[in-house]
């Protein structure tokens, strides 16, 4: 990870996001029919919103502040509402966060509130340390929920490469774990990077930082 700035590795993430707001398409189709504001609102909405922040932050947008105000309201607090609205509701789908009674997904809502609220107060490149130490602690609580999907990814891949799951079942043994897993590698390799020194492998800044008196 020494080699990756925190530009590409937001890159990563804004792809990562637009590739979940395809699954989240597909994979509830017949509940976008049935239930559309709750599924737009509750996944495919946020999704979107990520996307656009993960990219401000990769161009290093003068309205990366904006956008990330906007992500707070839009993605994070929206979804939250969301997913308490659909907690009394018959609908159901996969989101990073889970439904209303994941005490994880409500960390992860916690922190990644505290990482936008810190980091459009302060939105220079790289973070300071106030962002960084926020981005360190949202990584390690993200964790937890990154070796469970990936723990699920592979019991999945078992089980369709031994021949127990249907070859129908492609999507679901295959496809739905991997986009699953690149979006929780997106998510802390992201963090991760923010948490570090990005100037420090960044050769320009570095320059621009040794030559500051």
């Amino acid at each position: 990870m020494h080699s990756i700035t925190l530009a590409q590795a937001a890159l990563f993430a804004s792809l990562a996001m637009l590739l979940l707001t395809g699954y989240y398409l597909v994979d509830n189709l017949a509940l976008i029919e049935n239930a559309p504001a709750l599924v737009l609102l509750g996944s495919v909405v946020p999704s979107v919103v990520w996307a656009g922040f993960f990219f401000a932050v990769y161009r290093g947008s003068s309205f990366v502040r904006a956008v990330t105000w906007s992500t707070l309201v839009f993605a994070v607090l929206l979804e939250a509402a969301v997913a308490c609205v659909r907690f009394q509701q018959p609908v159901s789908y996969w989101t990073p966060f889970g439904n209303a009674l994941s005490l994880s997904g409500w960390l992860l809502r916690f922190g990644w509130t505290v990482f936008l609220i810190s980091f459009a107060l302060a939105p220079e490149h790289p973070p300071d340390s106030r962002t960084r130490k926020i981005a360190l602690a949202l990584a390690i609580v993200s964790a937890p929920s990154a070796l469970s999907t990936a723990t699920d990814a592979w019991n999945s891949w078992v089980g369709f490469l031994l021949g127990d799951i249907p070859k129908e079942a492609f999507w679901r043994a295959l496809i739905t774990p991997a986009i699953r897993n690149i979006y929780w590698l997106s998510q802390i390799l992201f963090l991760w990077t923010a948490w570090g020194k990005p100037e420090a492998r960044d050769p320009i800044n570095a320059s621009l930082t040794r030559l500051t008196p």
